[in-house]
């Protein structure tokens, strides 16, 4: 299309908002004609900018690859191409290189545009679809809706995997570059306050056998925060530190190997340089390992909801569930446990477990004996320099991991459900959970992402 065919269809679409012709029209059916008409005058002056490029049809090309002579093949190959702004087709010369073997199009090559499926402003918009709708199908729904895309679920979920299979394989290069050779923060900035927190979740995926369902996806967070100082404060109106900017790592890898993956964000956050730090969890085995492995410089802080569950359990093993001592049991030792008082926990907690008894061999966890016996001698003890809460206080530190369990329900929401069910367990949940952690992160990657893959291959 030369300049004077785009400009007479720029007046035939300028004419059709004409008073005479849209005087019955309603506001909403306005602006779908005026959308209509934007979308075809948009699209013929991408059209038109690729047919007056040079690369679309050179005498002679390079190699990106090799710099070596670049052989076209074909001076006008035709090519159907989604985009952000519909459905475009255009002509441009294809080649390959003698050299090294490389083929292509030049004119894709010089302005971004994938070898294969949709241009990247399109896929960013399939992506954010696929990660925000709770579903491949909800995805397609939002594409249609509100991008004018159509696709079936099916394609939205190869591309939004596809993308996110980019997103491991890259991880993994720079876990394995890491592991060889730590980086130095390049984060400029030294953080005053810098936080990690992780916990696991559940995802489902397709296995003959029932009982092995469920897999365990695990979400790290890090994130920066102010102090908040608040010695006096009582348990429920403590604020802490509240937290700044958020970023996210997932995965479905073993504790061991995700640890790696943890620990290199948080050094892109400044870790190494970070005036305090601090790792907050709750007290589960794997996750200690974690701590003590990658961040055995940062404090940690035993979750305090966690913390008072466990005396909630106690309350209930020794007096039952329904007893009117069990909630003022309950009541007494969390308040001695907010003051600091864990010396006076783990004596009661071992008093009453002597009283009971030591537990049988096979007794199940359940049990009071078990409760008791376990949070006396073992929990609470093994805890018990991660649970003075008062100083936390007063040097304004988060208590609590609810940035960490949130972020398991945000990312269920898209990962977990009775119907959702991934082919195995590193494939498909770990490209999503990838490509979920990228959009939820909160320091621009998300856009910076998008801008790389737009750049010319």
């Amino acid at each position: 299309m030369d300049q004077k065919e785009y400009l007479a269809l720029c007046r035939e679409q300028f004419a059709r908002r004409d008073y005479a012709m849209t005087k019955d029209m309603n506001m909403a059916e306005l602006v779908a004609l005026i959308q209509d008409s934007a979308s075809k005058i948009a699209k013929a002056l991408l059209l038109s900018r690729l047919e007056e490029d040079p690369r679309r049809n050179p005498k002679e090309a390079q190699c990106r690859q090799c710099q070596g002579n670049f052989r076209i093949q074909e001076r006008s190959q035709r090519r159907l191409i989604q985009t952000a702004i519909g459905e475009i087709e255009y002509q441009r010369a294809y080649g390959v290189c003698d050299r090294c073997g490389h083929s292509g199009a030049p004119l894709d090559e010089a302005l971004g545009i994938p070898a294969f499926g949709p241009s990247v402003d399109a896929r960013r918009r399939i992506c954010h679809a696929a990660a925000v709708g709770r579903s491949f199908d909800d995805g397609r729904e939002i594409l249609k809706e509100h991008g004018g895309i159509s696709l079936s679920a099916k394609h939205v979920r190869k591309l939004a995997e596809e993308e996110g299979a980019l997103l491991v394989k890259g991880r993994q290069s720079e876990v394995q570059a890491y592991r060889q050779r730590p980086l130095i923060a390049r984060n400029p900035q030294s953080p005053e306050l810098l936080v990690v927190t992780t916990d696991g979740g559940r995802v489902q995926i397709r296995n003959e056998n029932p009982d092995d369902r469920w897999k365990e996806d695990k979400i790290g967070v890090v994130y920066d925060a102010l102090h908040q100082p608040q010695s006096q404060a009582d348990p429920g109106d403590y604020e802490g530190a509240k937290a700044q900017i958020k970023t996210y790592v997932a995965s479905m890898d073993p504790w061991e190997s995700f640890g790696w993956m943890l620990r290199l964000e948080a050094e892109r956050r400044g870790y190494s340089r970070a005036k305090t730090k601090l790792f907050l969890a709750d007290g589960a085995l794997h996750i200690r390992e974690l701590k003590n492995l990658q961040f055995p410089d940062a404090v940690f802080i035993l979750d305090w909801a966690h913390a008072v569950q466990h005396l909630a359990n106690c309350a209930k093993a020794l007096f039952g569930e329904e007893a009117c001592e069990t909630s003022g049991w309950y009541q007494q030792h969390k308040r001695l446990l907010w003051d600091g008082r864990s010396d006076e926990i783990i004596e009661e907690l071992q008093r009453q477990s002597r009283r009971l008894g030591v537990p049988e061999k096979g007794e199940p966890d359940s049990s009071p004996r078990t409760i008791l016996h376990r949070d006396a001698y073992s929990f609470f003890p093994n805890n018990k320099k991660s649970i003075d809460y008062p100083a936390y206080r007063a040097k304004g530190w988060p208590i609590g991991s609810g940035v960490a369990e949130g972020a398991i329900k945000q990312f269920a929401l898209r990962i977990k459900g009775s119907e959702k069910f991934w082919n195995v367990a590193n494939t498909g949940a770990e490209e999503m959970l990838a490509l979920c952690a990228l959009y939820h992160s909160e320091d621009g990657r998300w856009d910076r992402h998008w801008k790389r893959r737009a750049q010319p291959r």
